[in-house]
């Protein structure tokens, strides 16, 4: 941004030296204004004389500045109601397709439904201690940042600085006081500059107001990040607790089949059975034990995602230790569309990205209308000319700029249309969002709903495969049958078994699915209130 000067001579050669210094000293302190600022004034400076420069006369504004800023103030009023602000066009259902209708809302700490102690301890200490989370934080730390330097600049900016001049020509007395431009001077002063752009056309208060819905959607991005760990850490435990169950199920199918392989091998000694049927009962315990290899991966791997989900290192994963007690699936409630258009963190996310768009749609229409900037420099400075103190005094420079595009090969327009195209793209992905959100609780309840069903059903199976290979068991103990009804019983009985722990973990992690695409949870660490617009309260790390 260029010095503001004077705009009529000065034949003292003192009083040019001041004014050329205090203009120095303006412009070292001019560096706060951005560079779009910067750009504007320097390029007015170069089309208007220092005589258009400087708008005012006899200490009051001309009547050529008066006028223009009226022109502005009207362009405002135009940006305001000219610029519009789109809005989402989904009609959300009153109801769940595949829930009856209820005004309950889902448990908050879900966690805490399924009445295990470990789960919800260790899902406390992930929503402390989780990295991901904490590095989402860090992101809102900067979201807010930048929101502060937004409406920074609806405000005057104020810099002070200080400077000195010492020349020594090395001409004789004669010709340094003959000669103006070969006299020693030494000069030094301070002063403090005050810079305002102020905002006719509402550019800057778009500008904030969009920083401030960058800040809302970092902070609805780092609570849905908590979720995600939240349930990431309730799915990992349920693959945990099954693929424990389900190794001692297989354990326990091998050890009956370990000892079935003895008795026929036993009886093949006698004379009771052949080499096939103990063949065939070695086939059946193989196949038991190479069931228990690939568990005990699922187990080790399930401990160690929690381990690091918790904040911790895989080393100490062994630590973790499952409830011994039984979990149950808690009956969930979905609550209603629309309120969770309201809890779901991605949906806040896509919503404030929407006001940020509709906001910088407005800065970018504002882009047409004119720009004012006022500078004030106050000091004061001494001057010693060739030995002669001159004393001190005091300097002032006080300047105004109105600037508007007229033409730029249409940069403007080029802005506007990026700027609506943002817009039109935020409030589709607002509609992608809200339909993804409520087809994702639909599969949900789907899913949890069928699963449900088939657990009861292979529950029962199990049961009776139980119960039909105690009997078979015993008619091969008293001969009344051969081996090859036993190895069937024994057959169905794992495959049973192992369909029904599978179809128990699956309820346990289709229910925390049905959590998840609820969104709620996050609530229970930060007990405040969603933000309507900006001043949200930002997500709590403890």
């Amino acid at each position: 941004m260029p010095a503001y000067t004077d705009s009529g001579p000065d034949p003292n050669h003192s009083l040019t030296t001041r004014l050329q210094f205090a203009s120095n000293l303006a412009a070292s302190f001019n560096a706060v204004p951005d560079a779009c600022q910067r750009h504007t004034l320097q390029t007015t400076t170069q089309m208007s004389s220092p005589k258009k420069l400087h708008q005012f006369e006899n200490g009051r504004p001309s009547g050529r500045l008066v006028a223009t800023t009226i022109a502005g103030l009207v362009a405002l009023a135009l940006t305001g109601c000219s610029t519009p602000v789109v809005k989402p066009s989904i009609d959300v259902p009153s109801r769940f397709a595949a829930a009856p209708a209820s005004d309950e809302e889902p448990e908050t700490p879900w966690w805490d439904a399924y009445g295990d102690p470990v789960l919800s301890d260790l899902v406390r200490r992930a929503a402390r201690e989780n990295r991901t989370f904490k590095i989402a934080i860090e992101h809102v730390r900067a979201a807010r940042g930048g929101e502060k330097i937004s409406r920074s600049w609806m405000l005057p900016s104020i810099g002070i600085g200080a400077a000195g001049y010492d020349q020594n020509t090395g001409y004789d007395l004669p010709i340094r006081q003959g000669v103006p431009l070969a006299a020693d001077s030494r000069l030094g002063g301070a002063g403090a500059e005050v810079s305002w752009e102020i905002d006719l056309s509402g550019r800057l208060r778009a500008g904030a107001a969009a920083a401030a819905a960058d800040a809302i959607a970092a902070e609805y991005g780092a609570r849905g990040v908590r979720l995600l760990v939240l349930t990431d850490v309730a799915s990992s435990y349920f693959t945990l607790v099954g693929a424990l169950r389900q190794l001692e199920t297989v354990r326990a199918i091998a050890a009956a089949q370990d000892e079935t392989l003895r008795l026929v091998t036993a009886r093949q000694r006698v004379g009771l059975a052949t080499a096939f049927d103990v063949e065939r009962v070695q086939t059946d315990a193989s196949q038991a034990h190479a069931a228990i290899p690939p568990l005990e991966t699922l187990a080790a791997v399930s401990r160690h995602r929690i381990a690091v989900l918790i904040g911790d290192q895989a080393f100490n994963a062994e630590s973790i230790k499952p409830w011994s007690g039984e979990t149950i699936v808690p009956a969930t409630r979905a609550g209603q569309p629309a309120t969770l258009l309201q809890r779901r963190p991605d949906l806040m996310v896509a919503k404030a990205q929407l006001d940020a768009a509709n906001a910088r749609r407005q800065q970018a229409a504002a882009e047409w209308f004119p720009r004012l900037f006022v500078t004030a420099l106050f000091g004061r400075e001494s001057i010693d000319a060739n030995g002669i103190a001159l004393g001190s005094a005091r300097f002032s420079n006080v300047a105004g700029l109105l600037a508007m595009p007229v033409f730029n090969a249409g940069r403007t327009q080029s802005i506007n249309d990026i700027a609506q195209s943002a817009q039109s793209e935020a409030v589709l992905r607002y509609e992608d969002a809200m339909i993804r959100a409520m087809e994702d609780v639909e599969n949900a309840l789907a899913a949890l709903g069928d699963e449900r069903q088939r657990s009861q059903s292979l529950q029962s199976a199990a049961q009776s495969a139980d119960a039909a290979l105690g009997r078979a068991q015993s008619l091969y103990d008293r001969g009344q049958i051969d081996l090859l009804p036993l190895l069937d019983a024994q057959r169905t009985r794992l495959a049973a078994r192992v369909n029904a722990n599978d179809s128990h973990t699956q309820l346990l992690l289709d229910s925390v699915q049905l959590y998840k695409a609820l969104g709620g949870g996050w609530q229970s660490f930060e007990p405040i209130t969603p933000p309507a617009a900006a001043g949200a309260a930002p997500p709590s790390n403890s």
